[in-house]
């Protein structure tokens, strides 16, 4: 991991695709499947270099309950750091929701199944976890776009503000230009992964911001997604998030590289 974030390079779809010649709607279906994440983050601060990694497995089932769709995601083992973290045959937690075929979430919740909560390093450890199984998964929580898909089409929203906060400790409530409400990946054709056909989706964004202290930043959000077009389900995702300070004197870098991949059972 420490050698991707060192690289440098930036994640691009290299298969085949072509145009999407009719608008697609695209609806969550139920299906089974397998899941995998992994998280990697470099952070420099005047020369000081921090590394963390994490990896999370498990499995997700959505099933069909009356006009809604029950998601039931097991978390079966995780690694965060050199720490390999499992319950024996028992999953670590579970995320259970009740989602329409949008993706709109009704009621949610992520329980621990496997994990004891008795001490506070064993709570601050099951919410790391959740807080990852959250923000890593992104299916968990994005809703599909209502109007039927074509070229453009902005997938896997997010809120801009909702992004930069995650970066407060570093530039407070930052101005970036230019001016966004929402990020996302526009769908740039259709394609096939494993011989399942995908929307295929990139974003490349990039901002200068400035901080609360008029420092300036580069801020780039750069990656892709494959969408199944049968079951609405992300397929595969690349991304990577960089931060860097445009003052030497100032010498603040961040590189987040994520990876999700997933295998549908059935």
């Amino acid at each position: 991991m420490q050698e991707k974030l060192s690289s440098k390079t930036l994640p691009i779809y290299e298969g085949r695709f072509s145009s999407i010649q009719s608008p697609i709607h695209l609806e969550y279906q139920p299906v089974a499947m397998k899941l995998a994440a992994q998280l990697g983050i470099h952070t420099n601060v005047r020369d000081k270099d921090e590394f963390f990694s994490g990896e999370l497995y498990g499995r997700l089932r959505v099933s069909p309950v009356g006009d809604s769709l029950l998601w039931e995601f097991r978390l079966e083992n995780a690694v965060m750091g050199e720490e390999k973290i499992s319950a024996g045959n028992s999953p670590l937690m579970e995320f259970r929701a009740r989602r329409d075929k949008q993706g709109v979430t009704k009621e949610a919740e992520i329980t621990t199944v496997g994990m004891n909560l008795n001490s506070p390093e064993e709570k601050r450890l099951f919410e790391e976890l959740r807080v990852l199984v959250r923000s890593q998964f992104r299916s968990l929580s994005a809703q599909l776009p209502a109007s039927p898909i074509q070229e453009g089409s902005l997938l896997l929203e997010m809120d801009m503000n909702s992004t930069l906060q995650a970066y407060e400790k570093l530039w407070g409530s930052p101005r970036c230009s230019p001016p966004k409400e929402k990020v996302g990946y526009a769908a740039r054709g259709l394609g096939s992964l494993k011989g399942r056909k995908v929307i295929v989706a990139v974003m490349e964004e990039d901002f200068v911001c400035v901080s609360m202290k008029e420092r300036r930043y580069r801020f780039g959000l750069h990656g892709y997604a494959l969408l199944d077009t049968e079951t609405g389900q992300i397929l595969e995702n690349k991304a990577v998030t960089t931060v860097k300070s445009f003052y030497s004197f100032d010498s603040i870098e961040l590189r987040m590289l994520q990876k999700v991949s997933a295998e549908i059972l059935e």
